[in-house]
């Protein structure tokens, strides 16, 4: 019987497992999970019934060939010459980040000769003249250059993009890559438009922050203009002195509510900036869920361009200018929302 673990079902597209419920089709032999195939009610391959064609699994995806690559990446430890996307020296594993010394696959050569042993030193206390040992760092998370990410796309061409932090990404994206699911990004949901516009990804960047700006001008309006009228007028009619609201007791604020109660039109006015912030939070929320799916398109259409430009006499810089991170792109956020909120409170 044909093994049909990891070929994806042509319904639903989740790779099957050797636990899965499988039927196959009688004329053409596709497999689909059961109740897939109930949901489809029939075979969706009808060009092969018409053909008279067998269903054959997809050819798993050709990962390109490391040995193709041009080697001009000098190792700074041995010397030796190593493909644009190696990470680590072939020979020694020395990182090829720039810092040989910290992020060393390998530890480094001893400071005595192999057949004299280091001096020995009082009990408790290292020898002397020797190097701490360096710990163990993949920049890629455990994930393999070589693997395909998507098409014609590898975990590899992907870092060179991300640059900047990609041991959290190559993981998270082979994650999303094998199991077809997100995961959650607490730097996007907390700060959403600052973040994109942080990661490059301008154009859904500039409109999260536009919308978050648009929301936080409609939260401080509906706080001034709206609620806090409406609560200075209820606290009259309640026979307080409005410009004491901040020294109202637990008693007043309830004699308050009871009058806002009578009223629909008071009690929308009083919560209209708590609705406000709660589109704000939905926003964020969006944001934070699909940021890590948002990034990932990204980073594999933009490497597709970069790919795709043959007349690009160097990619290495057009991949500085898009890959990793903007700065000053977020800093600028920060400093404009400082400067609307001092205007808001000068106004107002």
């Amino acid at each position: 019987m044909f093994d049909f673990t990891g070929i994806k079902c042509p319904v639903c597209g989740v790779p099957f497992r050797q636990e899965d419920d499988i039927v196959v089709c009688p004329e053409c032999g596709a497999p689909y999970h059961r109740e897939c195939y109930h949901q489809a009610g029939e075979c969706i391959f009808e060009d092969l019934h018409k053909e008279g064609k067998e269903w054959a699994p997809p050819a798993p995806p050709k990962a390109p060939d490391p040995t193709a690559e041009i080697k001009d990446q000098e190792c700074p430890v041995c010397g030796t010459l190593n493909g644009k996307s190696a990470l680590f020296c072939s020979r020694c594993g020395t990182s090829l980040l720039g810092e040989p010394q910290r992020h060393s696959n390998t530890p480094p050569p001893s400071v005595y000769p192999s057949s004299q042993p280091p001096p020995f030193s009082a009990p408790g206390t290292p020898f002397p003249n020797t190097a701490v040992p360096p710990f163990g760092f993949d920049p890629m998370g455990g994930v393999s250059p070589a693997e395909v990410l998507d098409n014609d796309v590898t975990f590899g061409d992907v870092s060179k993009l991300v640059k900047q932090n990609t041991a959290y990404y190559m993981p998270v994206f082979q994650y999303m890559k094998r199991t077809g699911r997100n995961k959650f990004n607490f730097s996007a949901f907390l700060f959403s438009g600052a973040w994109m516009l942080y990661r490059k990804q301008y154009k859904y960047g500039a409109v999260i922050t536009g919308l978050m700006f648009a929301l936080y001008l409609a939260f401080q309006c509906a706080y001034w203009l709206v609620a806090y009228p409406a609560m200075s007028t209820l606290a009259t009619q309640a026979g307080f002195d409005p410009t004491q609201m901040h020294l109202f007791t637990d008693e007043q604020y309830l004699a308050i509510s009871t009058l806002a109660a009578q009223s629909p039109t008071a009690i929308f006015q009083l919560m209209l900036p708590f609705l406000v912030l709660l589109l704000i939070l939905v926003c964020m929320i969006f944001v934070g869920v699909r940021g890590n799916k948002m990034y990932l398109n990204h980073c594999v259409s933009t490497m597709r361009e970069i790919k795709a430009d043959v007349a690009d006499s160097d990619p290495a810089m057009t991949l500085q200018v898009k890959g990793g991170v903007n700065s000053m792109a977020s800093l600028g956020v920060a400093v404009a929302y400082f400067v609307l909120r001092t205007a808001i409170l000068l106004l107002l």
